[in-house]
């Protein structure tokens, strides 16, 4: 049972905290009752009752939660808003609406402002992303903000870069305060799943990208020139906005959307008229109501811009992912990536059988062909006959990791090749991803035929993983030494640490990769625990057996260089993309591709030190500038956003099509990849978003 408090005491309101304090990071909560909770936490919580006129002291709440309580704050409403710490919230698996990252108070509203964003380490934000209160920081109005988060529908400016999660300022001036939230992942809003579904009159289509229940995609195009395009884009979203708001039929609607699909598709191959050029929207909705919110939000942050000085390099995103980019990067600067092991995770992936049922056929058929179970290369996917695949086991080994993140891979490969024309100008791949990069793209013949020998080669089972022999022979050990493994990640510049590497006391510490703002230590356990407290930091431990990228690797390179020297494809499909390597300063060219060269690269890659920002550079001298990366979660796109702007050019632009803990039911992240896309105007079919609009029997005309 919760425990009831009695009245909060009061607090004199004291100086603002220091700017350099860390993010609270606090869950925020909105719950009906509390008997759904777990019993742990319900047993913990300690309640207080709040009339509609009290203002909570938020420097108490805070300082009782920062001391180890969990609040449960109750409404006239008897709604409930729970205040805990984030990792208390995710031990009872909770989806906060928003967590609270920084409070400032008692001092003038500006430095309050500047000490809250930096607090939260968003020290970038202006003004305007500040949303002002008139009245004191109530529970109700708080509420309301943190559905609208769970809703994504903010009506103001959310502060954040594209891979950051969105942070919103929320201040009053009696009593002077600040709070800053950012998004949790608590999803919700109730949709009417008729008024964008059933396009095909009446007639429901289980495939497609956008089927029933998923969101949808509206392209809007438009033509402007550099002058014109801030009214242009403003004016098409404002007409946009007119005809959702009609009560429009299900025909109407179908019509409608054909006919934005087809200009898009003509304006990928035709030219714009003299002194304009084409530009894109895109708008992502379940329902009129929402695609009608996703533009006003587009709308509101145009209606801010009063210099055209900030076009070139505007890009707006929604967390929706609605999107309009002022500068299209276009297709010749479209680089696939390729993760590496550990981003692969049971049930991944198993929207995509629905929305594309012949590529999920084909995937399926060419596993068979090598007698490779489905659940091998998408673990926990389902079957024709639609029974589970037997579960993995809860951690699985570095063989049964590289090939379920390259099975991850080639099937959106295929997906975004063949169903959506899409053609990369270029692929790198991060570590594994560098085989998985050729798999994916058809180099090999049967790429499949890799799956059995990964599995059952002792380089993956013994040698760097598993028994690591090839680090007993690196460290010298007999066969009754032990060895306790683990790598790390460190949000640290690498200067810090290299200078430390030469010191005895951690020689058996390696810096496997280098990725900007972070890095990954690798090596003895006890050694990199003391390496990480002697700089001051806190590691996370990624708890992986793998010697990649250390000097262990360096000795089994002839082996590896044999295992990736494998049979080229008779007929590359075509056009086949620039792959840049990680393992060979030059680019391997289409025309020029050598299975011994490729068997070399990799071999090379996986057995030194991986340098990330090397890497990006070097494909971004070649050409490449926006990152789509191919595979199981955005681990990796969401690094080279981290480092584009600061070790990186800022005109890069990073994302993946797929997210473990959010749109995996819907490949809501696959479609909002796409709508960037059509917004950089990179060329794509659109069929696959809408099968059912390209039957005319669907269609009322």
């Amino acid at each position: 049972m919760s425990k009831a408090i009695g009245p909060m005491p009061h607090i004199g309101v004291k100086p603002a905290e220091s700017a350099a304090e860390k993010p609270l990071r606090l869950a925020l909560c909105l719950v009906e009752e509390e008997q759904s909770l777990a019993p742990k936490l319900r047993a913990a919580l300690r309640t207080i009752a709040f009339d509609s006129n009290q203002v909570p002291d938020w420097p108490w709440l805070v300082a009782e939660v920062k001391a180890g309580a969990s609040l449960s704050l109750v409404l006239p409403s008897k709604q409930r808003l729970l205040l805990l710490s984030a990792v208390d919230a995710a031990q009872a698996r909770l989806h906060p609406q928003a967590l609270l990252q920084a409070l400032s108070h008692g001092a003038h509203k500006q430095q309050l402002l500047k000490q809250a964003w930096q607090q939260a380490k968003r020290p970038e934000v202006e003004e305007r992303d500040t949303l002002f209160l008139e009245q004191p920081l109530q529970l109700e109005p708080l509420c309301l903000q943190l559905e609208a988060f769970a809703k994504r529908r903010l009506a103001q400016k959310m502060a954040g870069l594209p891979f950051q999660g969105k942070s919103l300022a929320l201040a009053s001036n009696s009593p002077a305060m600040v709070l800053i939230l950012s998004q949790g992942t608590a999803l919700s809003g109730s949709y009417d799943k008729t008024a964008l579904s059933g396009l095909a009159s009446g007639k429901e289509s289980t495939s497609g990208l956008c089927s029933q229940g998923a969101p949808w995609l509206l392209p809007l195009t438009l033509i402007a020139s550099p002058k014109t395009l801030l009214s242009e884009a403003q004016t098409a979203l404002q007409q946009a906005q007119s005809r959702l708001s009609q009560s429009m039929s299900a025909d109407a609607l179908a019509r409608w959307l054909t006919d934005e699909l087809k200009t898009l598709e003509q304006s990928f191959s035709g030219t714009a008229p003299e002194g304009g050029e084409y530009y894109s929207l895109a708008l992502i909705g379940r329902d009129a109501a929402e695609l009608i919110a996703e533009s006003e939000l587009l709308l509101g942050q145009l209606r801010k811009i009063t210099s055209l000085a900030k076009l070139p390099e505007l890009e707006l995103i929604t967390p929706n992912g609605s999107v309009f980019c002022a500068q299209p990067l276009g297709p010749a600067r479209l680089c696939f990536v390729y993760p590496g092991v550990g981003t692969a995770y049971h049930g991944m992936l198993g929207a995509l059988k629905q929305a594309f049922p012949k590529s999920y056929a084909d995937f399926e058929a060419a596993a068979t062909a090598e007698n490779v179970a489905l659940s091998t290369l998408l673990p926990t996917a389902l079957s024709d006959k639609g029974e589970a695949a037997p579960s993995p086991a809860p951690t699985m080994t570095l063989a049964e990791q590289a090939v379920a993140g390259v099975g991850a891979s080639v099937l959106l490969t295929q997906i975004l090749r063949r169903e959506f024309k899409l053609r990369p100008a270029f692929a790198i791949g991060y570590s594994m991803g560098e085989a998985a990069m050729f798999a994916a793209n058809g180099v090999w013949d049967k790429p499949f035929a890799l799956v059995k020998p990964t599995l059952e080669s002792r380089i993956f089972s013994e040698q760097i993983s598993g028994a690591l022999t090839a680090v007993r022979q690196e460290w010298q050990l007999d066969t009754r030494d032990a060895i306790c493994w683990n790598s790390f990640l460190l949000r640290i510049d690498t200067g810090s640490i290299t200078p430390l590497l030469q010191n005895p006391a951690y020689s058996r510490v390696y810096l496997a990769i280098r990725q900007g703002p972070s890095c990954v230590l690798a090596g003895d356990e006890a050694q990199c625990r003391a390496l990480i407290k002697a700089l001051g930091k806190r590691g996370v431990a990624a708890n992986r057996v793998t010697a990649m990228h250390t000097p262990a690797a360096l000795r089994v390179k002839p082996e590896l260089t044999a295992f990736y020297d494998r049979p080229l494809s008779g007929e590359l499909e075509q056009p086949q993309p620039i792959y840049i390597s990680a393992g060979n300063e030059q680019p391997l060219k289409p025309a020029s591709l050598e299975r011994k060269q490729i068997a070399e690269t990799i071999a090379t890659c996986f057995s030194q030190p991986l340098d990330v920002e090397s890497l990006l550079q070097r494909a971004r001298k070649h050409g490449a500038q926006l990152f789509l990366e191919v595979g199981a979660d955005s681990q990796t796109s969401s690094i080279i956003q981290a480092m584009a702007g600061k070790q990186l050019s800022s005109d890069i632009k990073a994302f993946g099509c797929d997210r473990k803990h959010s749109g995996g039911a819907d490949n809501k992240a696959l479609l909002k990849a796409l709508a960037r896309l059509i917004s950089h105007r990179v060329p794509l079919a659109t069929a696959a978003l809408y099968p059912q609009l390209a039957r005319p029997d669907n269609l009322v005309t």
